[in-house]
């Protein structure tokens, strides 16, 4: 049994693959940022061996911290009822997020490795845990002789696969381009980010009940993701354009006492100002929209919505803004001016 497949192709790839040929060894171990797809691999697995008739005696899973070697395999010893196999998954397994677990002896290991080398046939045994321990010997060994299936983030086209078809199964339309500012929006390819396919699957859901149920437009995929905040930024930079300051300081005002972050607002306040100074910048060098998109590696919508403030402010201000935000932000950092009291001067220096 080979340890991990072509590196090429992402685990939810090959899994699906193994999926159609009924391909899968008695030793499955699954590991990966991605949660989601372990419970949905390990999901698909019991629902093809497993009896749903005798589910209760074919079907383990361990997901207790204190499951023990001894725990594992005396339930993958147990031989099945009237199922093809059966299925025990110790999810989470402690033993493969530590070098040196408590409670689980060199014995405890080299007895999990000696059932992984010559395991019940008719027992599909099934390891995993979202983090792992890449030091462990345990989890060393174990990718050397079981099948592994790293279920990390997914690229970006897989992504679009993935969101594409959960849009099809709910029997709703979405455009590529519309798909496309989506996910990009979602911040799932952020370096830092905690974003992963179980918020993805949330928030289809949410562009979804926010739609007409028919097709997914750029606005409803904008008012779900980037909510309140997102709304509030726009109808902010409406009112400072227009010189409507009494508008913004009522925005300012609503948004805070909603329970928004201070650091959030002007982080935000920050990202679109900048944006509107590098679009405005690229017009006066005489670029288009499809040029400026092309550059700036957005997705039209964002680029669209700040060229239309971008006509609204000189270079010189939109400098002017950005300064005093920098300035506001380290003040409030620093606690040399209180966090209301900053913002509000802000708005008085716009």
């Amino acid at each position: 049994m080979a340890g991990n497949f072509n590196k090429k192709d992402h685990a939810f790839k090959t899994f699906n693959t193994d999926l159609k040929e009924d391909n899968f060894p008695p030793v499955i171990f699954m590991y990966g940022v991605e949660e989601y797809l372990i419970d949905w691999a390990a999901g698909c697995l019991v629902n093809r061996f497993v009896n749903p008739g005798t589910k209760s005696l074919d079907y383990v899973k361990l997901s207790d911290d204190t499951a023990g070697a001894d725990m594992v395999l005396e339930a993958c010893n147990t031989f099945s009822m009237f199922s093809e196999r059966r299925v025990v998954w110790a999810k989470e397994f402690a033993p493969l997020r530590a070098v040196n677990p408590k409670g689980f002896t060199q014995s405890d290991k080299e007895k999990l490795l000696e059932y992984a080398s010559n395991p019940n046939e008719g027992t599909l045994l099934i390891l995993s845990s979202s983090e792992i321990e890449e030091k462990s010997e345990l989890v060393k060994e174990l990718k050397k002789i079981c099948r592994c299936y790293d279920f990390d983030k997914l690229d970006y086209s897989a992504l679009m696969g993935f969101a594409e078809k959960r849009f099809r199964a709910a029997g709703v339309q979405i455009n590529r381009d519309v798909l496309k500012y989506m996910v990009d929006e979602t911040g799932y390819f952020n370096k830092e980010t905690e974003y992963r396919i179980l918020n993805l699957e949330n928030d289809i859901k949410k562009v979804i009940a926010h739609s007409d149920g028919m097709i997914i437009r750029e606005e409803d995929v904008s008012a779900t993701l980037n909510g309140d905040l997102d709304t509030f930024v726009f109808n902010f930079l409406d009112a400072v354009s227009n010189n409507k300051k009494d508008i913004a300081f009522t925005l300012l005002h609503n948004i805070l006492a909603a329970g928004s972050d201070v650091f959030s607002v002007t982080g935000l306040l920050v990202n679109h100002f900048e944006l509107i100074l590098e679009v405005k910048e690229f017009k006066q060098d005489g670029m288009n929209l499809n040029a400026i998109t092309s550059i700036m590696k957005m997705h039209e919508f964002r680029i669209k919505k700040a060229m239309a403030f971008a006509d609204k402010f000189t270079v010189e201000k939109l400098k002017n803004i950005l300064t005093q935000l920098y300035e506001i932000d380290r003040n409030i950092k620093t606690g040399a001016l209180e966090q209301s009291m900053a913002l509000e001067l802000m708005v008085g220096r716009i």
